[in-house]
């Protein structure tokens, strides 16, 4: 998961190495030599298609992890690992197209490698909240291996063709913790443990039978998807437009720049530590009542939307200042939203559901995505960026009505629950 699972979040950290390495040079008038915004805008595109790649398949994903098993999915997913990284390390000028094949097909690998993850967070029963989130840090944490791809070019210890062919080697650590770890509906080479469906028990100790559409139709599920969808844009958008921001800000000081991005990069390794907070949060005496399932998601979604208010606000003023503040915000921000939402899936939906529901989910994550194209045209020259991010912080300051509705059912709940209590009591 932290080798392969969201890389393509930390692509922005090799946009110099491309450029040194002319990708898209034929774009730059010849009286260029630093600076070139029609080779900045390819490296954005390509970085925000594969954005949108790595959550649109998810949905197709899911059925098929539902239908035939992570494995299955997981070795089929090996074939498009192999071309992704195979045209990284063919990049060169005169093929930049593979640009775009790396990102799209690496990120499809990639989610199928994060949503077979997810799913077998339940061969776990009450800590299955806790195992999803530290699951989910440790594909945030991913974002990281692009900067220490660039740190190993910049000081001349390996050529990104050489690092791309080590990730494509990946492949067979693919393979093998699919037959190790991974399950699926065939008979033969079946692991000796199954979904742990202890949580999903009722009062009556039966299996919760409702149907795939009643959890789809779900007010909980279709509001954490649309909350999960919208809360994760300004975390994607600092990601496409971190480059020219972090060099406006260090005044195109090329190493100052360099060393703020591996900063942003490795920041993510904290969600590590981050995500199974909140897992723990969300999971925290789940088990024992309604109301307190409420109450942990509610707290959860809250801090998670304040975190992402702070961080559309911050890049709004391209200053030095910001610069810490905001690592630590996107950080905590992207952390509590993915590590908050996914644990809500896994917690508190049926395993045999967990796949649609999941790559669902990232489907129309990946869909809203696509809101990237326009935003980042708001963003040249990159002094007006703040136009974009108003907007973002529009859709976010929007959701709060997600917020409103998870504490009115968590304060119903609890009344209910206290009225519950004391018809009890006058009885006895």
């Amino acid at each position: 998961m932290n080798l392969l699972g969201g890389t393509i979040y930390g692509f922005p950290a090799i946009f110099k190495v491309l450029s040194r390495n002319k990708i898209y040079q034929n774009l730059c008038p010849s009286s260029t030599t630093d600076k070139c915004l029609e080779q900045l805008q390819q490296f954005q595109n390509g970085l925000t298609l594969g954005i949108a790649f790595f959550d649109l398949p998810a949905f197709v994903i899911g059925v098929l992890i539902d239908k035939f098993g992570c494995r299955f999915v997981k070795l089929i997913s090996i074939i498009f690992h192999i071309i992704g990284w195979l045209s990284l390390a063919l990049l060169q000028p005169g093929r930049d197209y593979l640009l775009y094949i790396h990102c799209v097909f690496s990120s499809i690998s990639g989610i199928v490698i994060v949503i077979t993850t997810y799913a077998s967070s339940n061969y776990f029963s009450k800590s299955r909240a806790f195992v999803a989130s530290l699951l989910a840090g440790a594909g945030i944490s991913s974002t990281m291996w692009f900067s220490v791809f660039q740190v190993l070019v910049d000081n001349k210890r390996l050529e990104l063709s050489h690092l791309a062919y080590i990730w494509l080697a990946f492949g067979l650590l693919m393979f093998i913790t699919s037959f190790c770890f991974l399950d699926w509906k065939y008979s033969f080479l079946n692991l000796p443990y199954k979904f742990d469906v202890q949580l999903e028990l009722t009062d009556e100790n039966e299996l919760d039978r409702s149907s795939f559409w009643e959890h789809f139709r779900s007010p909980l599920y279709i509001l954490v998807v649309l909350f999960l969808s919208i809360l994760l844009i300004p975390s994607v958008f600092l990601a496409v437009v971190w480059e020219p921001s972090i060099t406006f800000i260090t005044g195109e000081d090329k190493s100052l720049a360099n060393k703020y991005t591996f900063a942003y990069n490795v920041s993510t390794l904290f969600s590590i530590i981050i995500c199974p907070i909140n897992g723990f949060l969300l999971g925290f005496k789940a088990d024992k009542s309604k109301k307190q399932k409420l109450l942990n998601i509610s707290l959860v979604q809250t801090i998670s939307w304040l975190l992402n208010v702070t961080l559309c606000i911050i890049p709004m003023f391209l200053s030095p200042n910001i610069i810490i503040p905001l690592l630590i915000i996107n950080c905590l921000s992207r952390a509590t939203i993915v590590a908050g939402c996914q644990a809500v899936i896994s917690t508190f939906f049926p395993s045999a559901y967990i796949g649609r529901l999941t790559g669902i989910m990232w489907t129309i994550v990946g869909a809203i995505t696509f809101i990237q194209f326009a935003l980042v045209k708001l963003t040249n020259p990159i002094t007006i960026a703040w136009r974009a991010w108003l907007i973002v912080l529009a859709l976010v300051v929007l959701m709060s009505s997600h917020l409103i509705q998870i504490w009115i059912k968590y304060f119903k709940e609890r009344k209910k629950e206290l009225n519950n209590f004391f018809v009890t009591n006058t009885r006895f």
